[in-house]
Parts: C-alpha cells; structure tokens; sequence
C-alpha cells in the first residue's frame, strides 16, 4: 500500500513539473550527473535513489531457507574392519567345508560302486566255476600237501639253525671266558707288537706268537744242550768232565735268568721297565740279548745284580750264555 501511495505521488510530482515547463522533457533515469544537469534536474532521478526508495518503502521479504540434507559420515573403525575380514574368512571356511564334504561324499559313492562291480565280478566268476569246483578242490588239496611238506622242511632247518645259534653261543661264551682268563693271567697290553688301535683277537695273536718264541729259544739254546750233556754223560756221570759241568750249570743259570725275565710278563707283582719288551722281541729271531740294551753291572753299590754276580763268582760262572737280571748284564766285570 505504501508502495503505491510513494509511486502516485513521484507521478503527480512529475505531471505538476512538466506542466510547470514551457517544454514537454521525458523523465530519464540516469546513473550518473553532469554539472548542468544537477542544476536543472527535474526530469531526472538517479537509479540509486530509486533503488533506496524502493528499499526503504518495499515490504520485507523473507527469504526462503534451503534446507541441505546433512549427510552423516560414517566413521569405519577398526572393528568393523575387523568384523569383515572375520565374516569373509567364515564363508571361506563354509565354502571349503562344503567342498571339502562334497568330496568325501564323492569318494565314498565312487568306492561303494566299486566295491559293488567287484561283489558282481566275484559273484560272476564263482558262477562259472561252479562246474569245475570239484578240480579245484583237488588242486588245492595237493597244493596244501605241498605247503604241509614245504613247511615241515622248513621246521627241520629251523631246528638245524638253532642248534648252530646255540652252539654259536656256546663259543661265544667260551671265548669270552678264556679271553678273560688270558687277559688275567697275561699282561697283554705290555707284550711286544701290542697295539690298542687293533683288534682284541690280534693282540690275543700277539701273546701266543711271544709264547712261541720265547719257548722255542729256550729249546733251542739252552734245554736242548743240556739234555745232549746229559744224554752224553748218562752212563757214567761221575766221570763228567769239567768243561760239561760248567757248561751244563752256564745253561741251567741262563734258562732260569731267562724264565725270570719271561715272568715280568706274567706275574703281576712284576713290574715291566727298560728294555725288557725290546729283548724278549728280539728272541724271537734267534738272537741273544744285545748289550746295547743292558745296564752295566755296578761294583760300588749294592743291587740284586751284584748278589747274582757274587754268588755265580763263588761257583766259578764268570760267563753265562744269557748273563741278564734285573736289566743288568751279569757277564760285565
């Protein structure tokens, strides 16, 4: 209402105005003036007043408000993550079991059809034997009679080979005790050639080979010289000369000089030292101890040697064929 009062009043302004004028003037609306137009100005109006006279008399217009729709964001957390990956893995797992159920289901109808085929096989092959059933019982009768007498041999080399196990055993037993009892009356690991990387049974080889020897020198050197004086003097012994009886003592002294060297080697109260191995080797090739390995008889001093030597100087034995005792070479003056 106010806005049409405002608008009828500018026009009866404007008509009074031009009626007041000699000239007709049109009524411009301008943006801007001149100088001479602000002086004489009456047809014109400025856009800006205008404009703040319709703002100032307009009605208010409330504006509409555009309501926006809010789109809430979701907040995807780790859990939810988490609930995800664990929901695909459960259907994977399903779908797995499922395969893996499908399968089974599968192999099991496959084999049951197979072991129906084989039931209808049988069952066919049993029909077509069935006119020859009594052959067959003759052949697998005499094939059993085969069998019980394959068995029956068996049985007998059964029995054979036990025996040989136990007879086995037996040896075994015995050799356990006489390596023991070897072993105890021996001093094995101090006979010549012992070696503790070989064999047991080599070394048992080595005791008797030393055995051996040692028993064969003795023969040869000294008892068998002593039976061929006896043997030559046995018809008339009181007539035996002198040189038979010194030789004859000479040989008897030196085998038992010898045999108490030989006993260090088997009596355990004897203990083993020098070169006593070394000698006891060296008979085994026929020779006489060396003097490079005898000790030489000491004079100033009291030893088992000089009592030897003293007694075997009052028999008048100044040299004897085996002149060793306790390391020392008797013969040494």
């Amino acid at each position: 209402m106010r806005h049409t009062l405002l608008l009828t009043f500018f026009f009866l302004h404007v008509i009074a105005l031009h009626a007041q004028q000699t000239e007709p003037k049109h009524i411009r609306v301008v943006d801007s003036l001149t100088a001479q137009e602000k002086i004489n100005r009456n047809p014109l109006l400025l856009r800006s007043e205008i404009d703040s006279l319709v703002k100032l008399y307009a009605p208010v217009q409330e504006q509409k408000q555009v309501f926006v729709p809010v789109v809430e964001k979701k907040d995807i957390s780790d859990k939810s993550i988490l609930g995800g990956l664990a929901l695909i893995v459960l259907l994977m797992g399903a779908l797995l079991w499922l395969f893996y159920h499908n399968q089974r289901k599968m192999i099991r109808t496959m084999r049951g059809l197979h072991e129906k085929e084989e039931r209808k096989a049988l069952h066919q092959s049993l029909v077509k034997e069935k006119p020859r059933s009594k052959a067959g019982l003759q052949s697998l009768e005499s094939k059993i009679g085969e069998l019980n007498a394959e068995l029956l041999k068996l049985s007998k080399e059964n029995e054979g080979l036990n025996r040989v196990v136990r007879e086995y055993n037996g040896i075994q037993h015995e050799y356990d005790s006489l390596k023991h009892g070897l072993q105890k009356l021996y001093k094995v690991k101090n006979y010549p050639g012992y070696d503790k990387a070989k064999d047991e049974v080599l070394a048992m080889q080595g005791v008797f080979t030393t055995e051996s020897s040692v028993a064969n020198y003795a023969f040869e050197k000294f008892l068998k010289p002593v039976l061929a004086i006896a043997d030559a003097n046995k018809n008339n012994p009181a007539k035996m000369g002198e040189a038979d009886q010194v030789k004859l003592l000479d040989l008897l002294v030196s085998l038992s000089l010898l045999y108490i060297e030989y006993l260090y080697l088997r009596v355990s109260n004897l203990s083993i030292g020098g070169t006593m191995v070394e000698r006891i080797q060296g008979l085994a090739k026929g020779n006489g101890p060396d003097p490079a390995l005898l000790k030489k008889l000491n004079m100033e001093f009291g030893s088992r040697a000089l009592v030897i030597r003293m007694a075997l100087s009052k028999a008048s034995l100044q040299h004897l064929s085996y002149p060793v005792f306790d390391e020392t070479n008797l013969n040494n003056q």
